[in-house]
């Protein structure tokens, strides 16, 4: 990959309904639009920055500090890959700069939805004019330590010296030090931002994948959050059909790349609408391996690396549907100015050498946690492409699409509803109640 990867996916602020509109209200235009972005098959490919990245976003739909003027809030998140293009594990580092990008991401919004933040300064002075202040006082004589002292003085030379290279000694640079502060001027100030909350909703839009000036990729992502994301997600969650409907769309299977290499730019969820106007929920799981020279070794690798990205893009949808989120950041700034002397003093020769020094420090220590948890069941989860793909530098790269429908959760909840009746028929130990209560939550297709 040696030219930028710009990834567009849906914007769901542009799905839904503007104005007076309800929450199930979507036209055709914004439909067009919608599926328009999210159609991974027909996007440009241009090189930019990640900063030109967002700025384009922001100009493009009239963001402005974040919130569009119909009150859908936008959020940013940004990390570094951590290895080179060349690197046969390059693949699985891009996916972890993507998940690192998203936890920032989500860091934001927990801060900014629930954040507290605390903050103290202290400013420490001391200073020493005294008329000695730059001379040491002698040190107490007398003692056991003192009487060794003056029993190795009455050694001399090269006697001295090889008594105590017998003792291990090495007496080359024996010598004693002390220190002494005349002066310490420091000023911190620390600030602490804690966070805790539970989200659901929010909805990735755009991923860019892009090289810094110095050659180093990085990954940028801007997600989305409204009252028509919150409202799918709960749908999702509640297992209901979605109050969002479209009257037009395509089958899911057209949104997908043409070609195997398009995969590669794709990172995340995507919200689009199917043939019968029913919102889709697609996420994009990528991985990597580092093939062995054995070939069924090698498949096999590449079975366990695509079972990965599979499971990377069930989180994905997991914690779409509901997360929770804690965040934590300290950070300690400030400068300090030291003023010592030091006296280093020859234990053998006795000469004593005075050195005075001045150190100016600026203090900036950062302290930063992010952690989410999300579960949830996946029934409704279906897979609906694996691919591979070797780039030009050698590295293997392989994924799988998986998608959530309600049709998919249907259809499988019927099939278990149907084996839960038939060993009811042929056994009648098995309670009723049990398949009743089943049967409550299977709906028709014609709910969609």
């Amino acid at each position: 990959m040696k030219k930028t990867l710009l990834s567009l996916a849906v914007c769901a602020s542009l799905a839904f309904g503007m104005g007076d509109k309800t929450v199930n209200e979507i036209t055709q235009a914004d439909v067009d639009i919608q599926n328009k972005l999210s159609d991974a098959s027909t996007q440009d490919i241009t090189p930019k920055s990640v900063e030109d990245f967002f700025d384009e976003f922001k100009d493009e739909f009239e963001i402005e500090y974040g919130i569009t003027k119909d009150g859908k809030t936008f959020y940013t998140g940004v990390s570094d890959v951590t290895l080179s293009p060349t690197d046969k594990s390059f693949a699985k580092s891009l996916q972890n700069a993507y998940n690192k990008a998203l936890l920032n991401l989500q860091g934001e919004f927990v801060k900014d939805a629930f954040g507290r933040i605390a903050t103290s300064s202290i400013n420490k002075y001391k200073a020493d004019q005294s008329d000695n202040a730059r001379e040491f006082e002698e040190l107490p004589k007398g003692g056991t330590i003192s009487q060794i002292f003056d029993q190795l003085t009455q050694l001399a030379g090269a006697t001295l010296d090889k008594a105590l290279n017998d003792l291990g000694v090495e007496t080359k640079g024996l010598e004693e030090r002390r220190k002494k502060e005349l002066l310490k001027d420091e000023f911190t100030k620390n600030i602490v931002t804690k966070a805790f909350g539970n989200m659901s909703g929010l909805l990735p839009v755009k991923t860019v994948v892009t090289q810094t000036k110095r050659g180093n990729y990085r990954i940028g992502v801007i997600a989305v959050m409204s009252d028509k994301t919150r409202q799918i997600a709960k749908d999702m969650k509640d297992r209901t059909p979605s109050l969002i409907k479209a009257k037009g769309g395509k089958p899911v299977v057209e949104y997908l790349p043409k070609e195997k290499a398009g995969f590669m730019q794709e990172y995340g969820i995507r919200l689009v609408y199917d043939e019968n106007g029913a919102p889709i929920i697609l996420s994009y799981g990528n991985w990597g391996y580092i093939p062995d020279a054995n070939s069924k070794i090698a498949d096999r690798q590449e079975s366990i690396a695509k079972d990965t990205a599979a499971a990377q893009a069930d989180a994905a949808i997991i914690e779409f549907i509901n997360t929770s989120v804690s965040f934590s950041d300290e950070r300690e700034t400030g400068e300090a100015i030291n003023q010592n002397i030091k006296e280093t003093k020859n234990i053998l020769s006795g000469d004593t050498q005075i050195q005075e020094e001045a150190l100016e420090n600026m203090i900036d220590r950062v302290s930063k946690t992010i952690q989410t948890k999300a579960s949830g069941q996946i029934r409704g989860i279906r897979t609906l492409k694996r691919w591979d793909y070797t780039d030009e530098n050698g590295v293997e790269y392989v994924g799988v699409v998986r998608y959530y429908s309600y049709a998919n959760y249907l259809n499988t909840t019927n099939v278990i509803s149907d084996r839960k009746s038939s060993n009811a028929t042929s056994n009648s130990a098995t309670p009723a109640k049990a398949t009743q209560k089943s049967s409550k939550v299977v709906n028709t297709i014609d709910d969609f």
